[in-house]
């Protein structure tokens, strides 16, 4: 099966591009004292006021916040200077040239190192067995956040990140030669998570799918879903969205999913999602189908509604719902 789909399954329709230092989340100025920093800055990982930042060719780029919370890492990034155009994640294709057209001071190149060792190495270097890192826009233009999660939800015994690290994120912006290098203590966080094991197993034919584990904290919800039944060599047409009892859906802040991992040849999806709120009492599974464009088409582009979402079809059968307080 196609590895590079399989990551995307789950993924794609939240609005996310997975690929690494080339991946990217679509969701929804400098002092005199930042002038003057080295080239590489040591950062509190912990800490989420801003930080003193490092300026190349007039451009400021500063951490505003690290994070380690057991399910996955999330770093802001901040930028400032003049003469800067778009955003830092934006681009544009031209048509022509067949080539990206990048503005000055926008992301070229971002590469997470743990320990030293490139994220790209870790787990031997298959996608479905080191972390996986995307990164996009922030809360306005001149903002970008970067996240990473571990494989150890994909099947097997696989790399997991350690409580505490040394983190290296090298970020190259258009028209600086140099990468902009931030050493960071990470430390994992001492808020308490909930950790829950309901394995609940809905089925619809020959296909079950397994709510197996969730670990809930104060900034993030993680969820696991093992699918039995596919196929061989082929992906199943079911994606996922979370909601709570409250109402409110759950962002998806990465998903993806392996069947490599296990000799079965079970897929096991790992989803990290937003918090859930304080009043919420249970998290709910919803499966769906997304509809084409063209009738009768597996493939291709997605039907949308006036409001310019996707159609989908939901699978009942499918649907769980676990309390979690």
């Amino acid at each position: 099966m196609n590895k590079m789909y399989k990551v995307m399954t789950s993924a794609a329709l939240a609005g996310v591009l997975v690929g690494g230092g080339a991946g990217a989340i679509t969701s929804k100025s400098g002092d005199a004292a930042a002038a003057k920093a080295p080239e590489v800055q040591n950062i509190a990982a912990q800490k989420t006021e801003k930080t003193a930042g490092i300026t190349q060719n007039g451009i400021t780029l500063k951490v505003s916040k690290a994070v380690h919370d057991g399910n996955y890492i999330h770093i802001s990034l901040q930028r400032s200077g003049k003469g800067l155009v778009g955003g830092m994640t934006e681009r544009e294709f031209d048509e022509k040239t067949e080539k990206e057209i990048v503005e000055k001071g926008a992301i070229k190149d971002i590469q997470v190192l743990i320990n030293g060792k490139n994220t790209y190495d870790l787990g031997g270097g298959s996608m479905d067995k080191r972390p996986d890192m995307r990164w996009g826009p922030g809360s306005t233009p001149d903002t970008a956040i970067i996240h990473l999660s571990d494989p150890s939800w994909l099947g097997g015994e696989q790399y997991s990140f350690p409580d505490k690290f040394k983190l290296t994120a090298k970020i190259t912006l258009e028209g600086v030669s140099k990468p902009y290098t931030f050493d960071l203590s990470m430390q994992k966080s001492a808020d308490k998570a909930t950790a829950l094991k309901p394995n609940v197993t809905k089925k619809t034919g020959k296909l079950t799918v397994t709510l197996s584990k969730m670990n809930l904290t104060s900034t993030s919800s993680r969820v696991q879903l093992i699918v039995k039944g596919l196929e061989k060599g082929k992906s199943s047409d079911i994606s996922y969205e979370f909601w709570d009892d409250q109402g409110s859906e759950l962002d998806i802040l990465s998903g993806r999913g392996s069947d490599e991992n296990n000799k079965a040849g079970d897929m096991y999806h790992d989803f990290v999602l937003s918090p859930l709120g304080k009043n919420a009492k249970s998290i709910i599974v919803k499966a769906f189908k997304p509809e084409y464009a063209e009738d009768g088409a597996t493939s291709g582009a997605y039907k949308l509604d006036a409001d310019g979402n996707i159609v989908k079809s939901y699978v009942k059968e499918l649907e769980m719902k676990v309390k979690v307080k």
